[in-house]
């Protein structure tokens, strides 16, 4: 494991999603959208960190974050680095809930059947609220489709235990 790592999840759903793969939660700081994310990217002083955000692919992306050229697409899960540095970049596309929809769609599951709406928006909604974190359908939903092999989510756990493992 590099000697310091600080992930940077935009939402809580996405926060709690990273929470799922990464044992220690003291590598991970909330942060409240794509805006405080690129903040938290460009303000980074120590090269002894590696700095990972973990956004959605937004049609707004903040200027820092442009410069960040692509290194693996697979599952709905993009990588990126910023080029000669030590910042990286997950886009999960288009947001949490369509990557929701379709890992539940490749494991043949139904998000219903944990009390979520297969309506973009309402589920957006419903996963926006911090209360999602401690969510036991949400946190089910999670398990199951990692459980049932969902390749996003088998793509993002492997993206993940490169940096945090090695």
């Amino acid at each position: 494991m590099p000697e310091r790592i600080r992930l940077y999840p935009e939402c809580h759903a996405d926060t709690t999603l990273i929470n799922y793969f990464v044992q220690n939660s003291q590598l991970i700081e909330h942060s409240a959208g794509i805006n405080e994310v690129s903040k938290s990217l460009e303000n980074a002083k120590s090269d002894a960190t590696l700095l990972l955000g973990i956004v959605d692919n937004d049609k707004h992306k903040p200027r820092y974050l442009q410069a960040f050229e692509p290194l693996e697409e697979e599952n709905k899960v993009c990588l990126k680095q910023k080029t000669g540095s030590n910042q990286y970049l997950i886009i999960i596309d288009k947001a949490i809930e369509t990557f929701l929809l379709w890992n539940a769609v490749q494991v043949h599951i139904q998000v219903t059947d944990y009390g979520f709406s297969t309506n973009i928006k309402q589920l957006g909604a419903k996963l926006k609220s911090q209360s999602i974190e401690a969510d036991p359908n949400y946190l089910q939903l999670l398990t199951d489709l990692h459980a049932l092999k969902a390749p996003g989510f088998l793509t993002l756990e492997r993206i993940l235990n490169d940096f945090i493992v090695t």
